[in-house]
């Protein structure tokens, strides 16, 4: 994660919005954040986790969280964060809050997630920031966001915890196999099960079994063929003798047909008679009847048409009249209608005489009243003028009076300098007085031992040696008497004749008188118990006395290099007092130049206010200007338009022909429009009323022309059809001679019965075609039954064989089938045994497999070991760094139990708990983890930068301590890690490249300000 902006309003101490932009810090590769205790620093770091988690250390939900957290004096809290996340994808987390109506009641956190994506930013679904850190709060807080008192807490967790922690951390649980081994192994259990239960249904399946029913299959065959080919035999012959029975049937059939038709012969006659007789007569008579009909049918239609061409002729000629009588009525009018037209023009024209009239008045009333306000305007531009002029001379007299700017400018500098030097000096006499006091305290601890600051090495090295040497006299007593003592063992337990365990000698003329030693063992232990103490105080006091004497030594330097300073700061002094030369004012006083400042502040003032006045007043003048121009242009205008109204009212009343100016002097427009409406509408009327009248009478007498055409032509139709029908009369006469009919009504009665000729034709047809062919079967199916030798009594006999041979058959193919079936199931369920067999072998195997799994598996043993890599790659690349901030005298390690200890290489290579540690070692042994830590990540997620934050620890260091701890943190910038620092040491500001300082303000609370 690399930080990008924060901002932070209301929360804690924060109480107007305060910004943080991290990518001036972050390039530096180490930065800070200082300020004094309470000014509000700790609480950036949780502003960012409370942000990404809305959780927080010091508070958690129950403790009424967000009224706590928000500033007292804030109505609302917000918390932004913007950041790139190992995959260089931008984010950024809101957290905000309000207080309610009730001051101790607040609106329920709200946090939201964004993506920059697109060039903006795009909602997230989920706000949880482990989502996109890959990290839980607990281990964010451990290694990227480190809070107050939490630095440690890697190094000094339980083995299990930290175990957990890494696994969450690089994903180890994806080893943790155990679950996933035990449930393949129940199913796998499950399955050996399921095929035990499906191999019993198997006993009755085998090679001999089956080989048996294949034999009984082959005979079953061979018997089937033989009673299919005698079925198949007695079926030809049964079909043979069925078709000589249903020849002799269909002969039956075929006799009693023929003797159908021939009774049925003479009604076919008599019918074909009459037909023909039909046939002559229709073609004879139909078409000339047919004629006639149509030609009376015409007559009757034409004598109507001339009696309605009649009526018609009438009412036509009644209408005409009456149209024309009308239109004499009008055309006196309509000769007049150019004399109406003219008067309709000369009314527009006087309308709008008297609407211009009209605009006059209007036009000489808005001028009267528009020259008392251009009056007035025109006074206050002459006011504003002499008030301009006015400010003007007070302006030049105030210039004149003002000061010189470049002495005030340059004595004020000199002033400046002369503060800085004198502020430098006293800071530096004040930290020399603060130094020697504690360069006596630190002489102080050397004189109350009685040792002397440059000779108390070898001084504290001589009683080292000496109590070495007593260390080793009273070794060499005690092995002394440890060898007396086995010798006065040996003596009591030797016997005559038994020999000797030292000598081999049988006998013992002189004894050992054995005597008791374990009083002077005693006090031997106790000697070297006090030896032992006095060694473990003068190593303490070697310590002590060495970072004593460091302290000493980094103080006096100091000294000398702040008094080095100091004499380089009063010889500055001195040259700048030399550089004062106003003979007005005075080096040590500064009284005169701040009175003198003072006056021209006060003339700067007064300029300015007069500047200010006289721009006010050009910018009124410059506005009352454009009003009495605007009036003018006004007036002008409304003059201007006088004349215009003038000049049109003259030219219309030269355009009018019919009317008068004074016949319509005293008339309103109301009354001009609404005579201009009648002569508008009276010429309307004539127009469309002549002209109306014209067309009608035009086209009735068309129509009139067309109807007394047309009942000529209808007078003249119905002679020429008079003269056809008679023709046809005669026609019909003759015919009625020719076919010997006495009158026309025997021909009627005889088409009248309306004969379907078509289909009564083919009636007769199909009946002589169909006898003929019925006596033509007959003679066939004679001829094929004369050397027949059918008897119904052989082909029963035959039918209930051929039924017995049948069902015999059916019968063999039934018991076929079965054995077929019984063979064929046989093979496939021998097919499944056999794979059932196999796939039991397969799972028996992949059984010993699992349970060897599950005995690597068990109890997350396998993740465990993995987790203790880990561990132990963590503990070498911290060592890397350890080694060097140690000197090479410690270095870390991992037990059986994953919890962390210590190599001491002064002390023989032996191994430690971690918490004997002093408070420096722990937190340069947190900071190699953290390190360590934070460099596994960046691998694991492929992140090309790497961030965290540290809150406390460096108070813990001593000077050399320090000096490593920082070039550890600044080669870091080069390895793409970014460290940033928070601290309330003011001496750390000097070595931090790029940092910034929180303040907390009484009335405005924390405010944040960039240093360097």
């Amino acid at each position: 994660m690399l930080p990008l902006y924060l901002s932070i309003e209301g929360l804690y101490s924060y109480q107007k919005k305060q910004e943080i932009d991290f990518t001036k810090l972050t390039e530096a590769g180490l930065f800070g954040i200082f300020g004094k205790v309470g000014s509000g620093k700790s609480s950036i770091i949780e502003a960012i986790s409370f942000a990404l988690y809305g959780e927080t250390e010091r508070l958690n939900k129950q403790e009424k969280r967000t009224y706590n957290m928000l500033n007292l004096q804030s109505d609302n809290a917000c918390i932004v964060f913007e950041f790139y996340n190992f995959e260089q994808r931008k984010f950024r987390f809101v957290a905000q809050w309000k207080r309610r109506k009730r001051f101790e009641e607040t609106t329920p956190l709200e946090r939201y997630a964004y993506e920059w994506k697109d060039d903006q930013w795009l909602p997230l679904t989920s706000a949880d920031g482990a989502d996109i850190t890959r990290l839980t709060y607990p281990n964010f807080r451990r290694t990227i966001i480190i809070p107050q008192g939490q630095f440690k807490e890697f190094l000094e967790l339980r083995g299990k915890d930290r175990s957990d922690m890494i696994k969450e951390i690089f994903n180890l649980n994806r080893f943790d196999l155990g679950p996933k081994v035990s449930h393949l192994q129940r199913q796998n259990n499950s399955k050996i099960e399921l095929l035990k239960g499906a191999l019993s249904g198997f006993e009755s399946v085998s090679t001999e079994i089956l080989q048996t029913k294949k034999e009984e299959l082959a005979k079953a065959q061979v018997d089937l063929h033989t009673l299919k080919e005698e079925t198949a035999n007695l079926e030809t012959e049964l079909s043979r003798m069925a078709e000589s029975k249903r020849l002799r049937a269909e002969l039956h059939n075929k006799q009693q047909e023929v003797t159908s038709y021939r009774d049925e012969q003479p009604k076919i006659l008599q019918q074909e008679q009459e037909l023909n007789t039909f046939e002559s007569t229709q073609q004879a008579f139909k078409e000339v009847l047919q004629h006639t009909q149509m030609l009376n049918k015409e007559k009757e239609q034409v004598t109507l048409k001339i009696q309605q061409l009649t009526t018609r002729k009438e009412e036509t000629l009644s209408r005409l009249e009456e149209q024309e009588s009308h239109w004499k009525k009008i055309e006196i009018d309509y000769q007049q209608i150019e004399k109406f037209r003219r008067e309709c023009e000369d009314l527009k024209l006087l309308i709008y005489i008297v609407q211009q009239q009209e605009q006059k008045k209007t036009v000489s009333k808005r001028i009267e009243d528009g020259k008392p306000h251009l009056i007035k305007v025109q006074e206050n531009e002459r006011i504003l003028l002499e008030s301009i002029r006015e400010n003007e001379e007070k302006l030049d007299t105030l210039k004149h009076k003002k000061v010189d700017t470049a002495i005030l400018l340059a004595l004020e500098g000199w002033y400046q300098t002369q503060d800085t030097l004198l502020g430098k000096i006293a800071d530096i006499k004040q930290q020399v007085a603060v130094l020697e006091a504690d360069i006596a305290v630190e002489a102080g601890r050397f004189t109350s031992k009685n040792l002397g600051i440059d000779t108390w090495e070898e001084q504290l090295r001589q009683l080292e040696v000496q109590y070495q040497r007593q260390l080793l006299d009273l070794q060499k007593e005690e092995t002394q008497l440890q060898v007396q003592a086995k010798l006065s063992e040996f003596a009591d337990n030797l016997s005559d004749g038994q020999p000797c365990p030292l000598c081999g000698s049988l006998e013992h003329p002189m004894h050992l008188e054995s005597s008791d030693v374990s009083h002077w063992e005693n006090e031997l232990r106790l000697k070297k118990g006090d030896v032992n103490h006095n060694l473990l105080v003068l190593k303490e006091n070697f310590q002590e006395f060495t970072h004593a004497g460091i302290l000493f030594k980094e103080k006096k330097a100091q000294v000398q290099q702040l008094t080095t300073s100091l004499a380089l700061l009063q010889s500055h002094y001195a040259d700048h007092l030399l550089t004062f030369c106003w003979d007005d004012f005075s080096a040590n006083d500064k009284e005169p130049f701040l009175s003198y400042k003072s006056k021209n502040q006060t003339a700067e003032t007064a300029i300015k206010n007069a500047e200010a006045a006289l721009k006010d007043r050009r910018q009124e003048l410059s506005a009352a200007q454009i009003k009495v121009e605007k009036y003018k242009a006004t007036l002008s205008g409304l003059e201007q338009e006088l004349v215009v109204i003038d000049s049109l009212v003259q030219q219309t009343e030269r355009q009018l022909q019919v009317l008068k100016p004074h016949e319509i002097a005293q008339q309103k427009e109301s009354t001009l429009l609404s005579r201009k409406q009648q002569t508008e509408n009276r010429i309307t009327y004539l127009e469309d009323s002549y002209k109306s009248l014209t067309e009608t009478i035009q086209r009735l007498k068309t129509e009139f022309a067309a109807i007394n055409g047309e009942r000529t032509a209808a007078k003249e139709q119905f002679h020429h059809l008079y003269q056809q029908l008679g023709t046809k009369q005669a026609e019909i006469s003759a015919l009625l001679k020719e076919f010997g009919y006495s009158d026309i009504i025997q021909v009627q009665q005889i088409l009248q019965k309306q004969l379907n000729v078509p289909q009564i034709r083919s009636v007769i047809q199909d009946f002589n075609v169909n006898f003929q062919v019925a006596l033509q079967q007959l003679a066939e199916l004679t001829a094929k039954i004369a050397n027949d030798d059918y008897q119904e009594n052989l082909y029963q006999e035959k039918i209930e064989l051929f039924r017995l041979k049948k069902e015999e058959l059916e019968l063999h193919i039934r018991i076929v089938g079965a054995l077929e079936r019984e063979c064929s199931h046989l093979l496939v369920e021998f097919e499944k045994k056999e794979r059932l067999l196999e796939e039991y072998e397969q799972i028996s195997s992949r059984k010993s497999n699992l349970t060897m799994l599950e005995n690597l598996f068990r109890g997350a043993g396998f993740v465990n070991y993995v987790s203790s890599i880990h561990l132990q790659r963590l503990c070498e690349i911290a060592n890397l760094r350890f080694h060097r901030l140690t000197r090479n005298n410690l270095s870390l390690t991992i037990n059986e139990s994953n919890e962390f200890e210590v190599i001491d290489y002064l002390n023989n290579g032996f191994r430690r708990s971690v918490k004997t540690l002093s408070g420096g070692q722990s937190f340069q042994a947190s900071l190699c983890l953290a390190l360590a830590l934070a460099e596994s990540i960046q691998t694991l997620n492929k992140a090309d930068k790497n961030f965290f934050f540290i809150d406390e620890g460096f108070g813990t260091q001593d000077a050399e301590s320090m000096n490593t701890v920082f070039e550890t943190l600044q080669y870091l910038h080069r390895e793409n890690r970014i460290v940033g620092i928070i601290s309330h040491v003011e001496e750390l500001k000097e070595r931090i490249p790029r940092a910034v300082n929180v303040v907390n303000d009484h009335d405005k609370g924390s405010q944040i300000n960039y240093l360097n």
